[in-house]
């Protein structure tokens, strides 16, 4: 009895810190991005045809590298750790009426989005 009354008690702390601050979404987050990384390494064992991604997006990484900030360097690598991804950001970002990316300012966005096209 009382290991379900602690098991309750534990349960209803953990809802608190999920819903009422924002403790957990760090944790969360490292945990979506480790699961993100374990399924694009699952597809790609799973005879998920390997796409190179171009020469472009090296020259890019190394020609923007200065212009970033830490924040937009961990974003851009997110974005380049696979064709999918690549396309899926330019897809949302770059183009005409195109979203504003949350890492990106403005200007690298479109220095971005430049260069990839």
């Amino acid at each position: 009895m009382k290991g379900w009354i602690i098991l309750a008690i534990i349960g209803g702390i953990l809802y608190y810190l999920y819903t009422q601050t924002d403790t957990l979404d760090e944790p969360i987050s490292e945990v979506q991005g480790i699961y993100q990384q374990a399924e694009d390494k699952l597809d790609s064992m799973t005879g998920t045809q390997i796409q190179r991604i171009d020469d472009r997006v090296d020259l890019l990484k190394t020609d923007i590298a200065d212009r970033l900030s830490t924040t937009e360097q961990q974003a851009l690598k997110v974005i380049t750790e696979s064709q999918a991804k690549l396309n899926d950001f330019k897809g949302e970002f770059c183009g005409s009426g195109a979203s504003s990316h949350s890492a990106f300012s403005k200007e690298n966005q479109t220095y971005i989005c430049d260069k990839l096209n």
